[in-house]
């Protein structure tokens, strides 16, 4: 299989590091390095990683709420309008097409017990996960579970619901579902769910997250190991650049801030946000 290499446009890309103090360019920019510098092809697989934030515009869309637009999705309002229209082109992923039909079913719709939010991000797992790249879909794999985990935690620990948040459907979930054990069963199967614990048992918030976020950084390193100036380092670079970005901006209040919502969206009958999406701040 033809692979597309990328020596000098990764050769040439800033060393980024989780407690960075500065970097040099906003996600923006690097967005359109990517459109400039990659096949086409290898692009498509990036904006992957970029979908979660057109779910929260999809979200907004079918609520008529047209405000707070992140132009780092692929997609834009005008392109919801055309593709949810008689006008349709057939340009958006088919879950977002399945998402909105079912939406506006009221019969099929007043059956859904989860929340939009998580009806939208278990269809988008279902799509991300069938592609044929192997690093996105360990990733794509992990991130899942690594975040279901972490729902599992939270809601056991403020007796919320856990069957309504929960992100899809396989053996991780069963486990949270069904086992008792602190670690639900998973120690075994998933050698880093001992390390999760160990960060959502810290008190200090964020040390907490820096934490998770350290794990995710190491995974990523991880599954890259043996790739050079490939399209999968392209992709971890992105996937780090994000965590790089929220550390700059984030301090103890506002971490405190963060883990409120969290605790609140979870309450309120939605997931974490920030852990089901590239969050680079347009800057």
């Amino acid at each position: 299989m033809f692979r597309n290499y990328y020596h000098y446009f990764i050769a040439g890309l800033q060393d980024i590091f989780l407690d960075d103090t500065e970097i040099h360019f906003s996600m923006i920019d690097f967005k359109q390095m990517l459109k400039e510098h990659l096949h086409p092809e290898d692009n498509n697989l990036i904006e992957l990683l970029f979908l979660p934030y057109d779910n929260q515009e999809l979200l907004r869309f079918v609520n008529g709420d047209f405000e707070n637009r992140n132009d780092l999705g692929p997609f834009s309002t005008q392109d919801f309008e055309v593709e949810f229209s008689d006008e349709k082109l057939g340009i958006l992923p088919s879950y977002m097409y399945k998402f909105v039909e079912l939406y506006r079913d009221e019969e099929l719709s007043k059956n859904i017990t989860k929340s939009w939010e998580t009806v939208l991000t278990e269809m988008y797992y279902e799509y991300v996960l069938q592609t044929k790249n192997k690093f996105l879909k360990q990733w794509f794999e992990f991130s899942r579970n690594l975040n279901n985990i972490l729902i599992g935690q939270n809601c056991r620990n403020h007796n919320l619901d856990v069957e309504k948040q929960l992100i899809g459907n396989n053996f991780v979930t069963q486990s949270i579902l069904n086992s008792n054990a602190k670690d639900f069963g998973l120690d075994v199967e998933l050698s880093y769910v001992s390390e999760i614990m160990t960060h959502t048992d810290n008190e200090n918030l964020l040390a907490r997250e820096k934490g998770l976020d350290q794990l995710r950084w190491d995974k990523v390193e991880e599954i890259t190991l043996f790739d050079y100036f490939t399209i999968e380092v392209v992709l971890a670079y992105t996937i780090k650049l994000d965590m790089a970005y929220r550390w700059l901006e984030l301090d103890e209040e506002t971490g405190r801030q963060m883990f409120g919502k969290i605790i609140d969206d979870l309450k309120s009958g939605f997931e974490f946000p920030k852990e089901f999406a590239i969050n680079g701040k347009n800057k």
